[in-house]
């Protein structure tokens, strides 16, 4: 399980609201000041997320209260899986189809891009019918002491 320590914005009796700071892998990495994109990430003027966490103990938490939330690991790799190898492979067999049937090379670009946002259209659909479940939403582990 992932997990990460954040801070209660709100409670109510479905779950409870938290806000987390965005880390990225920058701030751990030693050539930060020298990337490009570690550049970026700083500039970046949201740095706090607000998510809706599921409380399936009912643990009664108050506002402002540092607690410790989880994702399922292997439901965010299996996201991760479908949304980038399903629009890329759309995108490389609608390229090897058109090409086999003779189709000029401008209409197998088009034919390709068009499979590809087609994969996302069909990853996002598949997404929205699986992020009521409970594998795919981050769930409160428990309340740190302070």
């Amino acid at each position: 399980m992932i997990e990460e320590i954040v801070t209660v914005t709100a409670a109510g009796p479905e779950g409870v609201r938290v806000a987390a700071e965005r880390n990225s892998a920058c701030a751990q990495c030693s050539s930060r000041s020298n990337c490009s994109q570690g550049v970026l990430s700083q500039w970046r003027k949201d740095k706090m997320v607000e998510v809706a966490v599921m409380n399936p103990e009912g643990l009664s938490v108050p506002v402002g209260a540092q607690v410790v939330i989880g994702l399922q690991e292997g439901s965010l790799m299996k996201a991760s899986f479908l949304l980038y190898c399903i629009p890329l492979l759309c995108l490389i067999l609608a390229a090897i189809a058109a090409s086999t049937l003779g189709w000029s090379e401008p209409a197998q670009v088009v034919a390709s891009l068009g499979a590809m946002l087609a994969g996302f259209w069909a990853v996002r659909r598949y997404a929205n019918s699986k992020s009521v479940k409970p594998d795919y939403q981050p769930v409160l582990l428990k309340i740190l002491e302070t």
